[in-house]
């Protein structure tokens, strides 16, 4: 779609340069009062420039209008466009009434035109659509405080032509990032219960000469929203922006706390300060995104206006909620001024959240509907010898930090603990996980295999498993429900588990491959399970399972590090159409202190352990990994910042130890 720029200051350079390196849209005219900067800019981007607005919009086809112009111009100029027939993405503030921000939102409506407004890229945001999933999820409870900073610092500090900002104030200016925001996951501000405003900064110097600017430049207000929530708003050019609460939101419920940095960041930092969430009475833990993030910049909410206007939908970056936003400004400043709370009646819709952010967590295809996380946690407290560890915080922890995929077996003895957690304020729903159970090999036998997964779903309190396994290929004999095997001694878990004979020797059974895959299929058939999957079996194993399976597996697990990379087992995994997964990736002795591994974790600024778990991540293998370090297990999850070359890859697979 052809775009045009009116407007051609110091922002519209940003706004070019966008535009030219994102799909669907094309700078095709330029426009402003002085004429050598419309020239400049146009023929940086082989657009025309046209020396008036009527010029433009009497000869150039645009259908879709950028304004730029200085803040006091934005009403106007939108006006003349949308009378024009043209589409407007308007920069902010959409007006400086509230009533003429209205006006143009029903003018665009009766001419059947799309408005758009910033501030708009950071409601597209990887870390505002992470934090948005976390609210609907309800993982905070009921939320009842919000503290909302926009402390943009001292103006002729950062722009060369202070006074029309100082003029409409922070704001108009700033207050709009995390207003925006708000009225789209909280709903739209009802009322303004109180504010506070004053005037901090010292008159500054212009060109040798002094000036006052005698707009409040300190805001402070109480706000309402539909949901019940309600905000604490700072807005400041006084305080500076390096200030620890720059242009935050702080998210506060009955069952924990979130934390987002930046309201109006596009890019999400992977430093572990992006985005961040508290149980109650908890410390706050790192989120990870799960996904590789997504490049943002101030062409978004143009691509997203120019879809809009194909599609016939409203964009994401609608005029009616900077409209909102407007009157929620001109209603603090009236309650500043007056003392009196004031009550707000319009209303805004929420828009929808972006595909990855809207259901399960982008992973490998599954089934019809799911999807499967990249990256999971491992929930054996089995460590070897008689050493088990405490796995309740770290379960937590890792659910905390964004896990979504669990792996259980009844051998793990956890699985009472987990459905325990799950039941947890502050844990996700059922809906928003993806939960692995594994068969153990004393129960291979038909019934064996359906009373063991009865069990396993009671204690986790679930109605279905989403993949269910073979934890072993071997059957050995049966001795019975195994129960919850945190409760017993070791010396008890061992005897049921691992059953010997007189000289010491595994108890083998005679249960053939063939009963337990059919008491598995009958799995799916109940409904226990979505569907199944195998682990640690060999190529020949695979084989002989697939050829006889009538429901076929669809995950294999088996050991998978760089000291056994396994190619064979993966590319068979592959071959019989199984998705394969690396349990125990970082367990393998000596393997993190590897200088190879240091090397390329320097160069990424990260740690060895996420340069192994990468590696399986770039060629589609999903690693379990499993930690009791809160650290570790944050930064375990956040694997997506960073992509291992094709030479980095090879140095990995050098590593080899054991090539079974």
């Amino acid at each position: 779609m052809d775009v045009a720029i009116v407007g051609c200051g110091f922002i519209a350079q940003a706004y070019a340069e966008a535009l030219a390196a994102a799909p669907g849209v094309r700078l095709t005219a330029t426009m402003d009062l002085a004429e050598e900067r419309a020239a400049a800019l146009a023929a940086a981007y082989d657009a025309e420039a046209y020396a008036s607005l009527d010029a433009l919009l009497a000869h150039a086809p645009a259908p879709l209008i950028v304004n730029l112009t200085i803040h006091h111009a934005h009403a106007e100029i939108t006006r003349a466009c949308l009378k024009a027939g043209r589409h407007v993405f308007s920069e902010k503030p959409l007006a400086l009434s509230a009533r003429d921000a209205h006006a143009l939102v029903d003018l665009a409506a009766a001419e059947g035109l799309r408005l758009g407004a910033a501030p708009a890229a950071s409601l597209f945001g990887d870390a505002q659509q992470l934090a948005w999933r976390y609210l609907r999820e309800d993982r905070l409870g009921p939320v009842r405080m919000v503290y909302a900073d926009a402390n943009l610092g001292r103006v002729p500090e950062w722009n060369a032509n202070p006074e029309p900002f100082l003029r409409i104030g922070p704001l108009l200016d700033g207050a709009v990032y995390p207003l925006t925001l708000l009225t789209a996951w909280l709903g739209p501000v009802v009322a303004v219960e109180a504010a506070h405003r004053a005037r901090l900064n010292p008159d500054f110097e212009q060109n040798g000469e002094r000036v006052t600017v005698d707009t409040p430049d300190h805001h402070t207000a109480m706000l309402r929203f539909a949901s019940g929530a309600r905000a604490r708003l700072t807005a400041s050019f006084y305080v500076p922006h390096q200030t620890q609460h720059f242009n935050s939101l702080e998210f506060h419920g009955d069952a924990g706390s979130l934390y987002l940095r930046n309201a109006g960041d596009l890019a999400w930092m992977g430093d572990g300060g992006d985005l961040q969430f508290a149980r109650l009475g908890d410390p706050y833990q790192p989120l990870a995104l799960p996904k590789v993030g997504e490049s943002f910049s101030y062409a978004t909410p143009i691509v997203d206006m120019a879809e809009a206007i194909a599609n016939g939908r409203a964009p994401v970056a609608n005029g009616r909620r900077a409209a909102h936003v407007v009157e929620v400004v001109e209603a603090i400043e009236a309650v500043a001024g007056t003392g009196q709370p004031q009550a707000l009646t319009s209303e805004v819709a929420a828009p929808a959240p972006r595909a990855w952010a809207a259901g399960a967590v982008p992973g490998h295809a599954f089934g019809e509907a799911q999807a499967l996380p990249p990256v999971g946690f491992g929930c054996s407290r089995y460590r070897g010898g008689t050493t088990y560890v405490d796995l309740e915080r770290p379960i937590e922890q890792a659910l905390d930090s964004g896990c979504r995929l669990l792996d259980l077996a009844e051998l793990y003895g956890t699985e009472a603990l987990v459905g325990d957690i799950l039941q947890r304020s502050g844990s996700p729903s059922r809906e928003d996980l993806y939960l692995i159970g594994k068969v153990w090999n004393t129960n291979h036998a038909y019934d064996a295999v359906l009373a063991a997964c009865r069990q396993s779903l009671d204690a986790l309190g679930i109605d279905t498993f989403d993949c269910y396994m073979i934890h072993w290929p071997d059957a050995w004999a049966h001795q019975g429900s195994l129960g919850d095997l945190s409760t017993r001694s070791h010396e008890e878990a061992q005897a049921l588990t691992f059953p010997t004979d007189g000289n010491g020797d595994i108890l083998a059974s005679e249960v053939p491959l063939e009963e337990t895959w059919r008491a598995m299929e009958a799995l799916v058939e109940r409904g226990w399970t979505r569907a199944l999957g195998i682990s640690n079996f060999d190529e020949e194993q695979l084989a002989r399972l697939v050829a006889l399976a009538a429901t076929p597996p669809r995950i294999h697990q088996f050991e998978r590090h760089p000291h056994r990379p396994n190619h064979a087992l993966v590319e068979a995994t592959r071959r019989h159409g199984l998705i394969p997964m690396a349990h125990s990736p970082l367990s393998a002795e000596g393997l993190l202190h590897e200088p190879v591994l240091h090397d390329i974790a320097t160069q990424h600024a990260v740690s060895p352990a996420q340069v192994v778990l990468r590696w399986n991540v770039q060629q589609d293998i999903i690693p379990i990994p499993s930690s009791t370090n809160a650290a570790h297990i944050a930064a375990n999850l956040n694997i997506f910042g960073f992509e291992l070359s094709s030479d980095e890859l090879r140095a990995i697979d050098a590593l080899a130890k054991d090539t079974r």
